[in-house]
């Protein structure tokens, strides 16, 4: 077992005293929330210590708990945090203190709370003229950083391909199987490529120049800090092609009408921005091609929240997302670009 506390509710003054290094002289736990991992807000006083910060910790829940250790998300979370944060050229969040056994199971972050420094979130909803814009640059300033980096064979070598997690086709199916009948035709038709050709597809997405990925991007794990972006929750950091991260934000992000009207010109400006911080960028046309590619990846991670109700997000916003998705991933031949890719 890691020496640091098993909870927000198991940590006490003395110990963050430790831990920030300053006197803290009280701590509260205001709220706390679990899903796919567990959230909670603590309140300080003390001299110097900030109000309030955040902590991520592993659900109590023992089946999410194992998902979540077989998955290797918190442990990779950590990593993330001891090793990249205070060197990726994006904004993240502060790190107070980041630990996991070796397993994976036990983990502890403390981290920023970005509501209490200003920053904004849902940002999409309500984005800007330049809003993808400025996303993008941040993606390729990421990306650009570690493009087919030779840290990959040495201090990055955790950073591994995303994994192929078994219960990805369980739930892809379970989701059919519960909601084919009542969603469109392109449901069925991607549900079962993917069931079909899960170790193809897999194989596809990694197919192409690796770099660092966060690998989640949808609104809720982006923020903004004044006008600059920010990422939080890296639990599925990974080095792989980077329309895994520009793929997703795109297609989660666009309107069905703007799919056609903009996706040309800001995939472009994607390109313009790596070429100029030095990358021999792929041609446009295959990052087009990634990026439908990359676009069922989406898919697929939206289809498995559906399945599990309203355990991860809201059963509802996930139908609605669902429901977006299908009319883009329609536009742009999703299914029928990794099918002539396979």
């Amino acid at each position: 077992m890691a020496d640091f506390p098993g909870g927000p509710k198991h940590i006490t003054a003395e110990w963050l005293s430790q831990v920030l290094g300053v006197r803290v002289d009280t701590v509260a736990v205001a709220g706390s929330h679990e899903g796919t991992t567990g959230r909670a807000q603590l309140l300080l006083t003390g001299t110097g210590v900030p109000e309030s910060i955040f902590v991520k910790y592993p659900p109590r829940d023992e089946m999410q708990r194992a998902f979540v250790t077989s998955a290797g998300m918190g442990k990779r979370e950590v990593l993330f945090y001891g090793q990249l944060a205070d060197e990726v050229p994006v904004r993240v969040p502060g790190v107070f203190f980041a630990d996991s056994d070796d397993a994976g199971e036990h983990y502890l972050m403390l981290i920023e709370d970005l509501a209490t420094s200003g920053c904004t979130f849902n940002n999409a909803a309500t984005h800007h003229g330049t809003y993808e814009e400025t996303m993008l640059a941040e993606f390729a300033a990421l990306h650009a950083r570690y493009w087919r980096s030779e840290r990959f064979d040495t201090d990055l070598a955790w950073l591994e391909p995303p994994r192929q997690h078994p219960i990805a086709v369980t739930l892809v199916q379970q989701a059919l199987s519960q909601h084919g009948a009542d969603l469109p035709p392109v449901f069925t038709e991607l549900a079962e490529l993917y069931l079909a050709h899960t170790d193809a597809i897999h194989a596809l997405w990694n197919r192409g120049d690796h770099t660092l990925v966060h690998g989640d991007v949808h609104d809720g794990n982006l923020f903004m800090d004044g006008e600059r972006p920010g990422f939080l929750d890296w639990a599925l950091v990974a080095r792989a092609p980077a329309m895994r991260d520009v793929g997703y934000f795109l297609m989660a992000n666009l309107a069905p009408p703007e799919i056609q009207e903009r996706l040309p010109s800001l995939l472009t400006h994607y390109r313009q921005s790596l070429l100029a911080l030095g990358v021999h960028a792929p041609a446009y046309e295959e990052l087009l091609e990634q990026l439908r590619w990359h676009a069922l990846y989406l898919w697929v991670g939206t289809a498995v929240t559906f399945a599990m109700g309203d355990a991860w997000q809201a059963g509802d916003y996930v139908r609605a997302t669902l429901d977006r998705l299908h009319q883009n991933l329609a536009m742009e031949n999703v299914g029928a670009a990794v099918k002539a890719a396979l």
